[in-house]
């Protein structure tokens, strides 16, 4: 056999490390035979993966098996020796193509992990609960070493076994498929309640052709206590996330604008997630507020899974005192509106390809009733008349997930969707006065850059009304959002973001107008909606996090900086940049604990160079924050608004 000098020292080099190795794996050994003080602390899964089963430890070492180098191509041996150090890492990247297709088995692991057991039955399926406080997925025999945490983990329902079994996609006695762990994760860390699953697979023991399987469940704390404003008052809410440990929850606000009680307000919120096993969540809403008095109720089941045949949702609304309205949310209405909204939708998926596949394809067809009656419409305003809407859609999705994290959450497993989303929707408006037609094209596409460069999104939208032929109430919205990698900063990680965003309207009506809003996809902490205003924008935005390695009492903070600029085009006979810009910049600080239902605690100070006279050109606030959601590929409800 011949081989080359520089697979010579390629094999020299793999031998020692093979050496090294082993010395490594002989003295974190003999470390853990040590008396149980010493902490223990599970690695990353390039180096070395500890399995903590409460009294079983076991070792997976990846890539234990030797390949020759014999008959590999210069792409192969780089593959091979791309993780051992940073020269190597960069020949592979200038020099080897990727894409996301062939990265796929790197960014789902479990997929890829899980791949002896596809096709074996399943055994047994037992749930082991971890307390929020002490412990984690990756360190189950952790516990909490304060009296507050213990006693913190005493006063709480723990979720109900049989909640976690009735969402998880597989039973005893089914054969395990590819996607079986990595959906069930997924849909298990949607809940509000949960703050991280981890599902292992291990060999039965007593039947090689069969597997067990333990869920580690790791609960939030389901009680809060919230302070804050509600229409500028002074509110004051208890939570409760998850009733009796069965998904239940709860939420108490009660507004107190002055000391005069027959002033107080107050509003009740109660729902559900999952319930009967069915992926069916529901909310019943009631308020009695200065500025806000409704009552409304929600039935709803979404695609949440490629292999989910029907999904639909069945809301109602009566709102007797409301500024806003779903259709609209970028517009407020004065005097507030008072109105009954009901809104029937249904949708049917079909799977294209293989459900054992990791990235998997649907086509939907959706339909949708909305019927909107408004008792005391403003006489000045044309915007909305209310009447019957009739919608119907066709799309096409091709999604998956892969697992990251310190995105948007400060430390949970976060699941990333990528793919594509295509759609087509038409609508029929039946009102008092006129009847009107409806089209509109959505697209939209995300993926992971590779090698390692971060997360691009991309999406854009066209619709329009119809009037006797005459487009009327259209729009063209385009935007796009980069999401950096993480970047090492000392003992700190740094992430950035950048947003664009471009809005037009088409033949809009008149007081049918665009904002820079914060609220409305605007600049940070921008809120002159009534004073700036305009036909056409462009957004620009960029954060840059800092996620400190501080975890006192398990609390995690975050430094951000951030620096936006708008082009509003106020005045139609300008083109859009020939507009001066708007500017909001400034730095914060916030604050979570994964462990809790609270919102994230958010410490801002802004700074607005251009603001309307007579008002400040800074703003610093403290307000709570919910975490941001990534935008899946699954179709929403055809005719949604996407004007603003």
């Amino acid at each position: 056999m011949t081989i080359t000098f520089t697979q010579y020292i390629l094999t020299k080099i793999q031998h020692l490390k093979r050496d090294f190795r082993n010395l490594f794996f002989f003295g974190v050994t003999l470390f853990l035979l040590l008396p149980p003080a010493i902490n223990i602390q599970a690695q990353t899964s390039d180096t070395l993966t500890i399995i903590r089963n409460d009294t079983i430890i076991q070792f997976v070492q990846p890539n234990t098996r030797e390949t020759p180098l014999q008959g590999k191509t210069i792409e192969d041996i780089l593959k091979n020796y791309s993780d051992r150090n940073i020269f190597s890492r960069k020949l592979h990247e200038w020099l080897v193509k990727s894409s996301i297709e062939d990265t796929k088995s790197e960014r789902n692991t479990d997929y890829q992990e899980n791949a002896d057991y596809r096709g074996k039955s399943i055994n047994h399926i037992d749930v082991r609960h971890i307390e929020p406080f002490g412990g984690s997925v990756e360190d189950t025999v952790s516990v909490a070493d304060s009296w507050i945490a213990r006693v913190g983990n005493k006063l709480r329902f723990e979720t109900a076994s049989g909640v976690i079994l009735k969402t998880i996609t597989f039973k005893e006695g089914q054969t395990i498929s590819g996607t079986d762990i990595t959906d069930s994760e997924r849909l298990l860390r949607s809940f509000s309640f949960i703050n991280d699953v981890r599902i292992i697979v291990w060999p039965n023991p007593g039947n090689p052709e069969t597997v067990n399987i333990s869920i580690y469940v790791q609960d939030r704390y389901p009680h809060a206590i919230s302070l804050g404003l509600t229409d500028q008052n002074p509110s004051f809410t208890l939570i409760n996330k998850n009733l009796f440990g069965r998904g239940f929850y709860l939420s108490h606000t009660l507004v107190t604008p002055t000391i005069d009680l027959s002033t107080w307000g107050f509003r009740e919120t109660f729902g559900a997630e999952n319930i009967f096993g069915e992926y069916l969540d529901f909310e019943i809403d009631y308020a009695h507020i200065e500025n806000l008095e409704m009552v409304s109720g929600i039935l709803k089941k979404d695609f949440v899974l490629p292999e989910i045949k029907y999904a639909g949702e069945i809301s109602l609304n009566r709102s007797f005192i409301n500024p806003k309205i779903n259709e609209y949310p970028a517009i407020e209405w004065t005097p507030p509106l008072d109105y009954r909204r009901k809104n029937f939708y249904i949708g049917r998926s079909f799977l294209m390809n293989n459900p054992d596949s990791p990235v998997r394809s649907n086509i939907y067809i959706l339909g949708r009733h909305l019927d909107i009656e408004l008792f005391d419409a403003p006489p000045a305003s044309p915007l909305f008349s209310g009447g019957k809407f009739y919608y119907g859609g066709l799309a096409f999705s091709r999604r998956a997930y892969y697992k990251n994290n310190l995105i948007y959450s400060f430390g949970r497993t976060e699941d990333v969707p990528h793919g594509m989303l295509a759609g087509l929707s038409y609508g029929y408006h039946e009102a008092t006065d006129a009847a009107r037609h409806f089209l509109a094209l959505h697209y939209s596409s995300g993926r992971a850059l590779i090698p390692s460069k971060g997360y691009l999104y991309l999406s854009g939208d066209i619709g329009s009304f119809f009037q006797k032929g005459d487009p009327e109430q259209g729009y063209l919205k385009l935007s796009g959002e980069y999401i950096t990698p993480l970047i090492n900063v000392g003992q700190s990680k740094m992430r950035s973001f950048m947003e664009i965003q471009y809005v037009t309207g088409l033949h809009r009506k008149q007081g049918d107008y665009l904002s820079i809003d914060e609220n409305v996809k605007g600049l940070h902490r921008f809120e002159y909606r009534n004073t700036i205003r305009g036909s056409e924008k462009t957004v620009l935005k960029t954060e840059q996090v800092f996620f400190s390695p501080m975890e006192p009492l398990g609390f995690k903070f975050a430094f951000f900086t951030f620096f936006d600029m708008a082009f509003l085009r106020e005045n139609d006979d300008q083109p859009l940049l020939s507009h001066t810009p708007y500017f909001s910049f400034g730095a914060g600080l916030r604050i979570r604990n994964d462990n809790l239902v609270f919102n994230t605690l958010q410490i801002r100070l802004s700074i607005m160079p251009r603001v309307p006279e007579g008002e400040l050109p800074f703003s610093f606030r403290t307000s709570g924050e919910s975490v941001k959601n990534f935008r899946d590929f699954v179709p929403a409800q055809p005719g949604s608004p996407v004007f603003y």
